[in-house]
């Protein structure tokens, strides 16, 4: 019998640990995310989520603990290598120039050390596939600051992708959107998965992750709770191991 190959994860964080003077943020964290998935992780305000992927995309450095990316231990000591190393991020507020086009927001910062003009053509027409391959059609020389809140999402997310990010970190990706906005995102994301992408979000949203992610992974007080397949578990589980005792969800009566 021949030997069944195993695929490594595309991520996985082995023994993190933060502290911020004397908040420890991230307790001893280990967490695999598996790569082409949707990977959901939920917390209360302050459970260490963001710390965490702060640190996976080299915001902060973790006082102890390794990375891994597709089986090979990594280094990140900034946002750069985090993008070398195929990881992107959209942050809860985004980090674009409001007065520049979609295009110029895109290809910012990742032409080094050339000027744009020679090779804008060739940018627009990578932007212009990579929006139609992901379903994130958006105008590449509208200005940002004309766009929906959700466009303006959309633009995130191509920067990311622009870069080449096989592994998308998402924070609170729904704080800012309308529900169809909101529906339109995971459609995205789905797309993203189907198409070999791992998104990992971050949400205290319930209803999302049993909506979006395949697996959830559930932070309290820094430390890593329980990792699950979605399909296994319920709202109710999940805001249980939030916080650590049973929890009466809210059920909105019909008028």
């Amino acid at each position: 019998m021949g030997r069944q190959e195993t695929v490594a994860p595309a991520i996985e964080l082995k023994g993190i640990s933060k502290s911020f003077g004397p908040v420890q943020a991230n307790k001893d964290i280990s967490i695999s995310v598996r790569r082409g998935s949707i990977h959901g992780i939920v917390g209360e305000n302050g459970a260490g989520k963001s710390t965490l992927m702060s640190i996976l995309y080299g915001f902060y450095k973790a006082d102890s603990g390794q990375i891994f990316i597709n089986g090979k231990q990594t280094l990140i000591p900034d946002s750069q290598a985090a993008i070398a190393a195929g990881i992107g991020m959209v942050h809860q507020h985004f980090k674009l120039v409001e007065n520049f086009t979609v295009l110029e927001n895109v290809v910012l910062g990742a032409e080094e050390g050339q000027r744009l003009g020679p090779s804008l053509a060739k940018a627009r027409a990578l932007l212009v596939e990579l929006a139609r391959e992901y379903e994130l059609e958006v105008d590449p020389d509208a200005v940002i600051e004309t766009l929906s809140v959700g466009f303006q999402q959309r633009v995130e997310i191509l920067k990311a992708l622009y870069r080449q990010a096989d592994i998308l970190i998402l924070d609170e990706p729904t704080g800012v959107l309308t529900p169809s906005e909101a529906d339109h995102l995971f459609r995205i994301l789905r797309n993203l998965r189907d198409q070999g992408k791992t998104i990992i979000m971050i949400t205290h949203k319930l209803r999302e992750i049993m909506n979006v992610t395949d697996t959830v992974s559930v932070m309290r007080r820094g430390q890593m709770t329980a990792t699950v397949h979605t399909t296994d578990t319920s709202p109710a589980e999940l805001a249980e191991l939030m916080v650590g005792r049973k929890v009466l969800l809210r059920v909105d009566k019909k008028p």
